[in-house]
């Protein structure tokens, strides 16, 4: 064999594996990536749904403790106001008991005793007295205007 027979050979097997490539690398281009394509958008819908059921799982669960949030609150709120009937009821009956035994004397005299007590203190020595009418509730006049 001739150096120029191998040569020619050599160029044929070269053309040969450059036209193998390209056939491969044209058979990968157009069958493997529509392929590749279609599991990438397989596998994105997959993620999706996971994504979407955890989502709803999620606002399940933020859902249920919002309700005993709720129920908590309505508790608190029903033991407050049986808390202040309580305490209405309460203060009607000390009102019971004082109105049976208070006399417009009584409060005369709770009134000087208050004074005295001022008076005795040092804190604040200034009285101010107001005049009470008959019924025993200070009387109250407008005050003269300057009117022409």
């Amino acid at each position: 064999m001739s150096d120029e027979s191998v040569s020619v050979k050599s160029v044929v097997s070269a053309v040969v594996a450059v036209v193998v490539l390209l056939a491969l690398l044209f058979a990968l281009i157009f069958v493997g990536f529509p392929s590749w394509s279609r599991w990438n958008s397989r596998q994105h819908r997959n993620q999706n749904r996971s994504q979407a059921l955890k989502d709803a799982q999620n606002t399940v669960t933020i859902t249920n403790i919002q309700i005993g949030t709720t129920k908590q609150k309505v508790q608190i709120a029903q033991q407050e106001a049986a808390i202040r009937l309580a305490q209405a009821v309460g203060i009607r009956e000390s009102q019971d008991e004082i109105s049976k035994t208070l006399t417009p004397l009584y409060v005369q005299f709770e009134l000087s005793q208050a004074l005295k007590d001022i008076a005795v203190s040092g804190k604040n020595n200034s009285v101010i007295y107001i005049p009470i009418g008959p019924n025993g509730l200070p009387i109250v006049q407008n005050a003269p205007t300057g009117g022409k």
